[in-house]
């Protein structure tokens, strides 16, 4: 049985999650997101499940949940959070530039 991993100590197990994560980026290199490096896969991994932890109040993810999210990120999900973030700072050229 595997100890819960306690939001905020998802590094602690990246040893064991390391072999998944690989998986997810050669898939995402296979559709053509070359670009992107295991620190920011891992990143935004970790970043959609505290998000998804906040929803469901929950505090501790066992090994299998943790390994499913990060098998079920889509190429879609990640470029929509850059898609987003390109937008914000969009916003805050735009801003900068009136104020000036």
């Amino acid at each position: 049985m595997d100890k819960p991993i306690v939001h905020g100590e998802w590094d602690k197990r990246l040893q064991d999650l390391k072999p998944f994560i690989e998986s997810k980026l050669q898939e995402f290199r296979l559709l053509g997101l070359t670009h992107i490096k295991e620190k920011e896969l891992w990143a935004f991994i970790k970043e959609k499940m505290e998000k998804e932890g906040k929803k469901q109040k929950k505090q501790e993810w066992h090994l299998y949940e943790v390994v499913g999210h990060i098998m079920s990120v889509s190429v879609n999900d990640y470029m929509n959070k850059i898609r987003l973030e390109m937008f914000q700072g969009e916003d805050l050229l735009t801003m900068t530039q009136e104020l000036l």
